[in-house]
Parts: C-alpha cells; structure tokens; sequence
C-alpha cells in the first residue's frame, strides 16, 4: 500500500496564512528555544512553499519513511546508514536529522553522495530529540514512517516486525518493546551493569505511570523503535523538544488511533556511548510531559 505526495495549488496558496500564524502566535513566556524553533518551523514552510511553487515536489511513491534523529553519534553513522539499506523495502527513504553534533557527524553527512531517497537536515545548535523529529517529520512522504535510533542500540531489521502490521491494515501505530522478548526481559543482550538496571526501572515506572493516563497497555514507553501510519503521525501537533517528546506523541496517538499494538525488538545496550544512560533529569523531563499531555493535548 503506498501514497503519493502530490503538491496542490490549495497548499501552496494557504503557505502564506501559515507562515503568519507561525510568525505572529501570542506566547505568554517565549525562551529563546522557543524562538529558534518557531524561526525553525517557518523555514520549513518556506522551503515547502517554494518546492510546490517551483514544482519540484518528488512524486515518487513512499511505503516508508525512516527517521534518524543524530546527536555525537560519528562512528555508528555509516554502519546504521548501510544496515537501512540492507533490510527495508525498496521504496523506503532515510531522514538523516543531525541535530547539533561536535563529533564530525555533520561533516561526514554532508560528504555523502546525494540520493533521491535520502534527505540529511543539519541545526547549527543542540535544541533536543524532540525537535529533530518533528524537523524530520515535515520532509516525510511515506505512507509509514518509523524512528530508528543512530546509535545501533536497536538492530533496523526489527523494524521490519513494527512496519508491517500498519502496511497490512492491522494497526496504526506500533512500537517495539523490550520487554517482550524471551521470558519478558526488558533484552536478550542487556550490558551494563548498575546503570543499565536503573534504566529499566525508571522506564517500567514511567510507562506504568503513561498507561494509567492514556488507557494504554503498553510495555516499552522509552523504545527508540516507533512506527506510525504517516498521515497520522504528521497530524499531531506536537510541541517536545527533547527527551518529553516519546510521552507527548503517545498520549496524541491514544486518543488519535484506532488500533495501537507491540512487537518484540532486540536491545544491547552501548557501552561505548554513556552519555545516553538514561539519568535523573531525562526521566523528569519525560515524567513532566507525561502530566502535560496527560489529557492528549
């Protein structure tokens, strides 16, 4: 089953109102992040308005669209690239979002061949995992589209188990869960020790806490493996910039989707990476978007 993107007149001339709304929204308290993201949502309407206006919208037929948000992740950057390429369906295209890295991430991006089904977007600055998959998502013409981590801590061939119940009309969303692999472990290849434990802990009682708010039954809220029917993920309005944005987009999807489902994933955690242990401060940010978008707003 596939979608094509076919630029419309109607769209074009409705540019114009949305880049006023975008600029001119009232804010009670705007920081200066939220200033760089609306600048940010605006450039992308007007790269947007220019394809249609220029005709140069691709046409090309997308089942799917993966995500790739990149943070300081330099020497896993080829090996997820190619293992992409390896194991999804022909028509997929590759979102490559490098979301302020210092690593050389944006230089080995920018040096790769260009390719109809790849699309690299670059911020200067740091704003967040959030903020890169909304970015992400704006470029997007797959009838599905699926996050992938870039620090290969999820293998891309599992994707394939989450894309294809949505491609088959079975459900609308689905996440890989770690927990449901052999015997209910959070993994089957789990390293790390103490931090790790931790991790799984603060994980199991943030989904705990997600699913008495949403009425879901989830088993893995803080999964780097998501997958979503296009039009219903680029209909969310969605407001995270960082590590919130996993809790924000499954409260809108509880309420937006009919049929939410799991599947297994495999999980080996990166000891080569410690920076993305999960800490104090990310379980805050995720448990503070958990109570504001408790009500799927």
């Amino acid at each position: 089953m596939t979608t094509t993107f076919q630029p419309s007149v109607e769209k074009f001339l409705a540019a114009p109102e949305e880049l006023d709304q975008a600029l001119t929204t009232p804010d009670d308290a705007v920081n200066p992040d939220e200033i760089l993201q609306r600048i940010d949502d605006t450039l992308g309407l007007i790269a947007e308005a220019n394809q249609i206006a220029c005709g140069a919208s691709p046409v090309k037929q997308i089942d799917v669209s993966v995500i790739v948000p990149i943070h300081n992740c330099r020497e896993f950057i080829p090996e997820v690239i190619d293992r992409i390429d390896e194991v999804m369906p022909p028509a997929t295209e590759t979102i490559l979002v490098d979301d302020g890295s210092v690593d050389g991430s944006w230089h080995y991006l920018r040096g790769l061949p260009e390719r109809s089904n790849r699309t690299i977007l670059h911020r200067r600055r740091h704003h967040g995992r959030g903020s890169a998959i909304r970015m992400a998502l704006r470029h997007t013409r797959g009838h599905v589209v699926a996050i992938q981590d870039a620090d290969m801590a999820y293998d891309p061939a599992d994707l394939l188990g989450a894309i294809w119940p949505i491609l088959e009309e079975q459900a609308e969303v689905v996440y890989g869960s770690r927990s449901m692999r052999r015997g209910g472990s959070h993994s089957n290849n789990l390293r790390g020790g103490l931090s790790n434990r931790m991790r799984r802990i603060v994980n199991r009682c943030l989904t705990t806490c997600s699913n008495l708010t949403t009425g879901l039954h989830l088993s893995d809220l803080e999964t780097g493996h998501k997958v979503f029917l296009g039009d219903l993920i680029r209909s969310l309005p969605l407001t995270e910039t960082g590590s919130g944005i996993d809790a924000e987009i499954t409260a809108k999807v509880a309420r937006a989707a009919n049929t939410v489902m799991e599947v297994p994933t495999h999980y080996s955690a990166d000891l080569r990476a410690p920076e993305y242990a999960r800490n104090a401060r990310t379980a805050m940010t995720t448990l503070r978007s958990l109570i504001a978008h408790r009500n799927g707003k």
